[in-house]
């Protein structure tokens, strides 16, 4: 079974579900979780999406999202700087990443399925072939699996 989310850091419904959609991927071996970028809210979006998807070349895309997702209160600049810290991310590879056409591409070609499918906001789920506008509570998505 897989749950696709497109999310936004920026966006308090997808902080909120993070940690049910980790908790639903700990419980069930049958479930995958991915994380599609979905930047909309605000040019700030878009420049943390291309830092998370900059951090997958060094294989610390999850640990990024999630430290980002884990930070107390309104993400501000210091805070972002610990989450890169904390993920053990190297900042000048990080940097030269996020320069890359690719990463650029990547972003827009996300955006372009959020768009695609019909998504108007963030978070915006499949699971499975079932697409769910706005925050759904774990439960709901237990029941849309089984």
């Amino acid at each position: 079974d897989t749950v696709i989310e497109f999310m936004d850091y920026f966006c308090g419904f997808c902080k909120k579900m993070q940690p049910e959609l980790e908790e639903l991927v700990n419980e069930r071996e049958d479930v995958r979780i991915i994380f599609l970028q979905y930047p909309i809210i605000s040019e700030s979006s878009f420049a943390i999406s291309k830092m998370v998807v900059a951090a997958n070349y060094q294989g610390k895309g999850f640990e990024l999202h999630h430290a980002i997702f884990s930070t107390q209160g309104s993400l501000t600049h210091e805070k972002l700087q610990q989450a890169i810290k904390d993920s053990e991310i190297n900042e000048v590879m990080l940097k030269i990443d996020m320069d890359r056409d690719e990463t650029e591409k990547i972003l827009h070609l996300s955006s372009f399925l959020a768009g695609g499918v019909g998504a108007r906001g963030t978070p915006a789920l499949f699971v499975n072939e079932n697409f769910s506008p706005g925050y759904i509570p774990k439960s709901r998505i237990i029941s849309l699996l089984e």
